[in-house]
């Protein structure tokens, strides 16, 4: 066999390798909602490293643009994340910002959250029952950023903040208690809940004209109707 005809079978080779490893995986774009998106607008890029593969689960792997991973786990459909098993989060300088368990797309088992510097913000208990399709978190342990512990097994003093919302207020037996005061940046409303085990019993929001708004349950709030006007 002369060089050249071995470096021309090599060359072959090489390129049907290739084709092969990108046949085994996929990679789509992604904006900041997570929407898929051209390359030259994404925020992030989803990695499903054995697409092509039929399997029971997939891994997927998400990135920041500085090329280090956003999350990684497995999802039970390569085309829609369906989260299953273990996922683990990242903040954008590649330090772990939470670890979460999933069953067929719902938290379900212990859930870690740490700070960017890693000191440890909270755990939780996910329950997820498949047959009543009804889901409950407990608020086990949390810590303010100077490791000061303000709920410890199950009781204390709360607060979170989930995208534009943050509230505050008391945790017992794992779940919300009593009065919890909070705001929504979007909304530009301030509002106070009365929680008993864990369920919104009642409560009012304020908007931006001082105009006050009062509903009876998590879904009348979440829909943001004007079921009642306050004087």
């Amino acid at each position: 066999m002369t060089r050249n005809t071995f470096l021309f079978l090599l060359l072959i080779i090489s390129a049907n390798l290739f084709a092969q490893i990108n046949m085994v995986s996929k990679k789509i774009f992604l904006d900041s909602l997570n929407r898929e998106t051209t390359p030259e607008n994404y925020t992030y890029t989803r990695v499903i490293t054995n697409y092509s593969q039929k399997s029971v689960r997939y891994v997927v792997t998400d990135f920041y643009k500085n090329g280090r991973k956003k999350m990684t786990g497995a999802t039970l459909d390569r085309d829609n994340l369906k989260k299953d098993g273990e996922f683990i989060y990242y903040y954008k300088n590649g330090s772990k910002e939470s670890v979460v368990n999933y069953s067929e797309d719902h938290k379900s088992g212990k859930e870690i959250n740490w700070y960017e510097n890693q000191s440890k913000k909270w755990e939780k208990q996910n329950i997820w029952d498949p047959k009543t399709k009804k889901s409950q978190t407990l608020i086990l342990n949390y810590w303010e950023e100077d490791k000061s512990q303000t709920v410890a097994d199950g009781n204390g003093e709360y607060k979170e903040t989930d995208g534009s919302i943050t509230q505050k207020g008391t945790i017992k037996d794992g779940l919300k208690q009593g009065v919890w005061l909070g705001n929504d940046s979007v909304r530009k409303t301030s509002f106070t809940d009365n929680y008993n085990k864990g369920i919104l019993i009642s409560g009012f929001s304020t908007d931006e004209n001082n105009v006050k708004f009062s509903y009876s349950s998590l879904n009348e709030k979440n829909a943001g109707k004007k079921i009642q006007k306050l004087k």
